[in-house]
């Protein structure tokens, strides 16, 4: 007869491939947010669909439910067949790491081709107030 105790698992199977999928998971969503910023475009239509429905907090929500529901199936599938639950989480693993180095990609070729003389001048100062009555108007009001 098999211990109950013995047979239980503490914690769950692969650790370390969920810290890779959830790491690299929050890299997506946090370089899919500088790409957007920047004014890129989503090419994902699912993940567009949802960013206009519920804007970027509905995306990393949507996201990181999509690694809950892949760890979730690995833990399961790891009580039948321990191997194959490793290459679903390997699996999961690389899927996620390709948005991550092709947005990387985007984003070294925006810095590389960054001309800064495309970018509109400061607006004006209004009339009447200048760089030195700044500082004044700031020394009366905050260090009296």
């Amino acid at each position: 007869m098999v211990d109950a105790k013995k047979s239980m698992v503490k914690g769950v199977r692969f650790p370390n491939l969920y810290l890779w999928l959830t790491f690299l998971s929050a890299l997506d969503v946090v370089l899919t947010r500088v790409i957007l910023y920047f004014g890129g475009t989503e090419v994902n239509p699912l993940a567009d669909w949802i960013i206009d429905q519920w804007g970027q907090m509905g995306m990393s929500l949507f996201k990181f439910a999509i690694v809950a529901f892949v760890i979730i199936i690995c833990e399961y599938t790891a009580r039948m067949d321990m191997k194959m639950a490793f290459r679903l989480a390997l699996a999961g693993c690389i899927i996620s790491a390709l948005p991550v180095l092709w947005s990387t990609g985007l984003i070294i070729e925006l810095i590389l081709t960054f001309d800064p003389t495309a970018e509109p001048p400061p607006p004006a100062l209004p009339e009447g107030l200048s760089p030195a009555s700044m500082i004044g108007w700031m020394r009366t009001t905050f260090f009296c």
